[in-house]
């Protein structure tokens, strides 16, 4: 019997690789034909070295172009009736949008995931009303729709975008406990002298990047031996990037240091005492916060969708007030202050969190459930 063909779809070659790639592995060890779909970078010839096969789509990642948006339906469409695929797995917003458009001209399956709504909700604009049009369209043509936070979920329901009974709530994309674990950091020798306070994320000023650094410089003044470390790439498609020239000013002092990206965030944070996240995007669940807490560290991140997901305060981390420069360096300080031993005992409560919650296993299995249960029910 021939196995059934799942296509992955996303808009980059480097967010499949960095996040869905497991589920690839798990799928096609499950004996599926495994078929991954997205706009090239670097990473595609690291997906083919993984043993996938790699289509690439050329994506207009941001605003809304008419004529390189209905480009892209065609060339979506091309592809789907070319591969014929029995599912598409949908990721990211105009993939979830204009590929769901797609699939159902094509007439194949398809699963869509909502891994947070970015910049274009943040406020009201023609832009994001024309976007909520298009998702009331578009999220018709689903089989499923996954969540990765109860907000995103509701705010969905709310604008009768999606039908409660298609939705299903996931964590996050979930974290490897297994490669983000604790003793890993005893491999690592420390600078017990210098105290680091580690953002992981691109960036943005979405991200609370400005707000961290005012905050970071206010606790430097009350604690010198603390520091700062920005790791992520600068993506500068993006709106809200921060200008690498911004960044390189805020390096002069010393105290503040910019790693730039790598595919191993794990050293890093084994380097530092907790992670900042201070975002004001609409996030799903932010990975680099999963990962840290796997690896038993304390998070500081803000009190907004997607993010407060991953804290219960001040036991495994704490939630600031968004755009709160004043509150969140007050947060570090207070954090500063806390004796060794309990930072530690944060960092165990967020690794216990982690396991419990986020395991990456959780959220491979409720794919594979209804990925197995929507193929089971097209057979009767």
């Amino acid at each position: 019997m021939r196995s059934k063909k799942v296509l992955f779809v996303s808009n980059t070659a480097r967010s499949i690789y960095k996040f869905r790639l497991r589920l690839a592995d798990v799928l096609r060890d499950k004996s599926f034909d495994i078929i991954l779909c997205a706009c090239p970078d670097e990473y595609a010839e690291k997906i083919k070295e993984n043993g996938f096969r790699f289509i690439p789509v050329n994506i207009q990642r941001q605003g809304l172009n008419p004529f390189s948006d209905l480009k892209l339906i065609y060339d979506l469409y091309k592809i789907y009736k070319k591969e014929r695929p029995d599912l598409l797995l949908h990721f990211s917003i105009k993939l979830n949008i204009y590929g769901a458009i797609a699939a159902k001209l094509a007439k194949i399956k398809c699963i869509n995931t909502v891994t947070g709504l970015g910049y274009v909700f943040m406020k009201e604009s023609w832009l994001s009303k024309c976007v909520k049009i298009l998702y009331r369209v578009s999220f018709k043509f689903p089989v499923r729709v996954f969540f990765q936070n109860k907000d995103d979920l509701e705010l969905f329901i709310k604008n009768k975008s999606v039908d409660r009974d298609k939705t299903v709530l996931v964590k996050g994309s979930g974290v490897d406990i297994n490669r983000f674990y604790p003793d890993l950091c005893k491999q690592s020798k420390k600078n017990n002298s210098d105290f680091i306070f580690l953002f992981i994320a691109r960036m943005l000023w979405d991200k609370g990047l400005g707000e961290l650094v005012s905050a970071f410089k206010e606790t430097h003044k009350v604690y010198p031996f603390t520091k700062l470390w920005l790791l992520g790439r600068i993506d500068k498609d993006n709106p809200s990037t921060v200008p690498e020239e911004t960044i390189r000013k805020w390096e002069n002092g010393k105290a503040i240091r910019y790693l730039g990206s790598t595919d191993d965030v794990r050293p890093f944070i084994c380097q530092s005492e907790a992670v900042v996240l201070p975002s004001y995007y609409r996030e799903g669940v932010p990975r680099s916060l999963l990962e840290a807490m796997a690896m038993g560290r304390p998070v500081i991140t803000t009190n907004s969708v997607g993010c407060k997901e991953v804290v219960e305060e001040g036991k495994n981390g704490f939630l600031v007030t968004a755009r709160n420069a004043q509150d969140l360096a007050d947060t570090m300080i207070k954090f500063v202050k806390l004796p060794q031993e309990e930072r530690e005992k944060m960092g165990s409560c967020g690794r216990q969190k982690a396991i419990k919650e986020f395991n990456e296993d959780i959220v491979i299995d409720a794919y594979i459930k209804e990925i197995t249960d929507g193929f089971k029910q097209s057979r009767n």
